[in-house]
């Protein structure tokens, strides 16, 4: 029962406990500790800016406070085409054989 307990205060779903292999107990237990460690970083993170900031005479601009994430283009049909015959041939697929459906789809 203690090990229920850990699993639950973990913030883990108790009856989810009974139907998982200890494999994927383990697992899970990580996934949340991990969890409960990022969500630390960020409350510290979050209280060494606001006493930082607390002290500055004057404020950054909010905007640069924020994380900036690229927004990625879709990919075109080629990017789409070339990553597919990549992964093709990463996981083994044969060469010729990729090389006989791409003339094929060129002949169409």
């Amino acid at each position: 029962m203690e090990l229920h307990r850990t699993y639950v205060a973990h913030g883990l779903d108790a009856d989810s406990f009974w139907q998982i292999t200890p494999r994927e107990m383990v697992a899970r237990l990580d996934g949340a500790r991990r969890h409960l460690i990022a969500e630390q970083d960020g409350r510290a993170w979050l209280a060494w800016h606001v006493a930082a900031l607390s002290r500055q005479t004057k404020l950054p601009d909010l905007g640069s406070m924020f994380t900036q994430e690229k927004r990625q283009e879709p990919q075109t049909p080629e990017q789409v085409r070339i990553s597919a015959d990549q992964l093709f041939l990463a996981w083994g697929g044969d060469p010729e054989q990729l090389a006989q459906v791409r003339e094929k789809e060129g002949a169409s």
